[in-house]
């Protein structure tokens, strides 16, 4: 099966999750969920998290969550619905990413703006990658994710805009 190329994306660990991905898909549009072995991508557990589909609405459940994504976020969100939990409900652009899964049936790859507690993230990169038990309908997503720094200049760019904005007079 012929998949996407995703030019200007560069992620190691994302690269790394779309290929294992697609290894598993052999000849089929989606890999099952018995096709995952996480013993065959160890390395990329950390930044790994695995997301249950439901319809009727659809709704987005985080079941597993790697560990550097734990660290980077604001609060565990494992077994939350995503529907109702803030930042991440139909008007955000991961929700909004895995329902393009969800209806394709197809792996989106982008970058997506940071939400958390880290001041030092811009971005994350992400690759979302359907699962399917009967090769149509999504029940899972594997998704692969990896942080893009803020470089140098741009932390401190930002930290003197707040110092030279605690000191601007109002006119």
């Amino acid at each position: 099966m012929q998949h996407e190329n995703f030019e200007g994306l560069k992620s190691t660990i994302v690269d790394e999750g779309l290929k294992y991905w697609t290894e598993k898909c052999g000849n089929r549009l989606m890999p099952r969920w018995a096709d995952i072995n996480p013993a065959e991508i160890k390395h990329l557990l950390p930044n790994l998290v695995l997301i249950h589909v439901e319809y009727d609405p659809l709704d987005f459940i985080e079941r597993i969550t790697g560990d550097v994504i734990l660290s980077h976020s604001a609060q565990n969100s494992m077994g939350k619905r995503w529907r109702t939990y803030e930042g991440r409900g139909p008007d955000s652009k991961i929700w909004q990413s895995m329902e393009e899964v969800v209806n394709t049936c197809k792996i989106n790859r982008n970058s997506i703006p940071y939400v958390g507690p880290q001041k030092y993230f811009k971005g994350i990169e992400t690759v979302i990658c359907p699962i399917s038990e009967d090769g149509t309908t999504v029940t899972r997503l594997l998704t692969f994710v990896d942080y893009i720094a803020r470089t140098d200049s741009q932390v401190e760019s930002e930290v003197a805009l707040k110092h030279i904005s605690r000191f601007t007079l109002p006119r």
